[in-house]
C-alpha cells in the first residue's frame, strides 16, 4: 500500500475541524423570472470521492474547503452537498434545489500529496462541461484548484448568458484583494502541514497542437464502484483533452458499434472514446495494494473500432492516461 504522509492525511481533516457543515438548501424564488439579473448562479459541491488510501472523510473536507474559497472569490453561490447522496442522484439532487452546476472530484495518492480529478456538469444540458487533473501539495494548490473550478464556471456561466442574450450590468462582484487573504489566515493553523511549498498545481497546457478530428468521450464500465467509473470517465475526458479536442458526451459506453452513427449525428469528424475499468486488490504487508486497469477503446463514427489499448497501474488515473498515451503516440491525428 502507498504511504501517504501524516501529514496529508491530517491536514484536510484539521484545516476544516471548525469549517461550517453545509449551507441549507437554498429556498427557490418565490416568483420565477426567465432573468434575474441580481441572483447568482448555485454551485453544488458534492464530497470528493477518495482511494483507499485516504481516508474517505477528506473528501468531504476538502469539498467544504473548496466551497468556503470558491466563495470568497465572489459571483457565485457554492454550498456543499450531505454525504448521503448517491452519485447516480447527483444531477437530479442539484436540479431540485435549483442548481445551475455541480462539482466532484476523485483523489488518489502522488508522492507526497494527492491528484485530484475534478469536473464540472452543467444542471442545464447534465453533461460536463470542462474538467482537470491537478496535483494537490499544499494549502496553495488547493485554493489554486477550487479558484479555477470558480473561474471555469465564470466563463461558462457569462457564455451561457451572452449566448441567449441576458445582459447583466454586474452580475460578478470582483473578488476584494483581502478575501484570499482573510481566508488563509483562518487556515494559519494548517498552511505549514504539507510538505512541499510553492508548487503549482499541473493543469493540461494549451501550448499542444491538436488534430483537427476530435474525439467524443462516452462514460466508463467496469466492474468497480459507481464512484470509481465516474473518476474515470473524468480521467478518461482530461487524458484525451491533453492530445485532441475532447468533448464529453451522455453517451453510456456500451454497444458503441450501435450507438456511433447517433452519438455523432451530422459532426463526423470526430472519434468516439469509452473503456472498461478494473480493479484487483492483493495483500501487501499489513495492507492491500489496489492494481487498475483500464482498457480503452476508440471508435469511428459508423462504428467501427479503431483502436484498442490496456494498461495497468497503481492509480486509476495513470492506468487511463498510459492508456491514452499509447493511443496518442499509435494515432497522433487521431485517425
Amino acid at each position: 500500500m502507498r504511504r501517504i504522509p501524516a501529514v496529508l492525511l491530517l491536514c484536510l481533516g484539521i484545516a476544516l475541524a471548525g469549517a461550517a457543515p453545509p449551507r441549507p438548501t437554498p429556498t427557490p424564488a418565490v416568483t420565477p423570472a426567465p432573468a434575474q439579473v441580481t441572483s447568482l448562479p448555485i454551485i453544488v459541491v458534492f464530497p470528493f470521492g477518495t482511494s483507499a488510501d485516504i481516508p474517505a472523510a477528506n473528501g468531504q473536507k476538502a469539498a467544504n474547503l473548496f466551497v468556503q474559497v470558491m466563495n470568497s472569490a465572489g459571483g457565485i453561490d457554492a454550498i456543499g452537498a450531505p454525504a448521503t447522496i448517491k452519485p447516480a442522484n447527483y444531477l437530479g439532487y442539484a436540479r431540485t434545489i435549483n442548481a445551475d452546476y455541480y462539482v466532484t472530484g476523485y483523489m488518489t495518492p502522488l508522492g507526497e500529496g494527492v491528484s485530484l480529478v475534478e469536473q464540472v456538469v452543467s444542471t442545464r444540458s447534465g453533461t460536463m462541461v470542462f474538467g482537470q487533473t491537478a496535483q494537490i501539495d499544499s494549502f496553495e494548490d488547493a485554493s489554486a484548484q477550487a479558484i479555477s473550478i470558480h473561474d471555469g464556471i465564470m466563463t461558462e456561466e457569462n457564455a451561457f448568458k451572452k449566448q441567449y442574450q441576458e445582459a447583466q450590468a454586474t452580475a460578478t462582484a470582483t473578488p476584494m484583494a483581502n478575501n484570499q487573504a482573510n481566508l488563509s489566515k483562518g487556515f494559519s493553523d494548517i498552511a505549514g502541514l504539507f510538505h512541499r511549498k510553492g508548487k503549482t498545481a499541473s493543469n493540461t497546457a494549451g501550448a499542444v497542437t491538436k488534430p483537427g478530428k476530435g474525439v467524443l468521450v462516452a462514460h466508463v464500465n467496469g466492474s468497480v464502484p459507481q464512484n470509481n467509473l465516474s473518476s474515470a470517465t473524468s480521467a478518461l475526458y482530461s487524458a484525451l483533452n491533453g492530445f485532441y479536442n475532447a468533448r464529453m458526451t451522455n453517451a453510456s459506453g456500451l454497444n458503441l458499434s450501435k450507438q456511433a452513427d447517433g452519438i455523432c449525428g451530422t459532426d463526423r469528424n470526430n472519434t468516439i472514446a469509452t473503456g472498461t475499468l478494473s480493479a484487483k486488490s492483493t495483500r501487501h504487508g499489513l495492507g492491500v495494494r489496489t492494481e487498475w486497469t483500464f482498457n480503452l477503446d476508440v471508435y469511428t463514427c459508423w462504428g467501427a473500432k479503431l483502436a484498442e489499448h490496456t494498461a495497468t497501474a497503481g492509480s486509476l488515473k495513470d492506468a487511463v492516461s498510459s492508456a491514452v498515451a499509447a493511443y496518442a503516440k499509435a494515432h497522433p491525428e487521431n485517425a
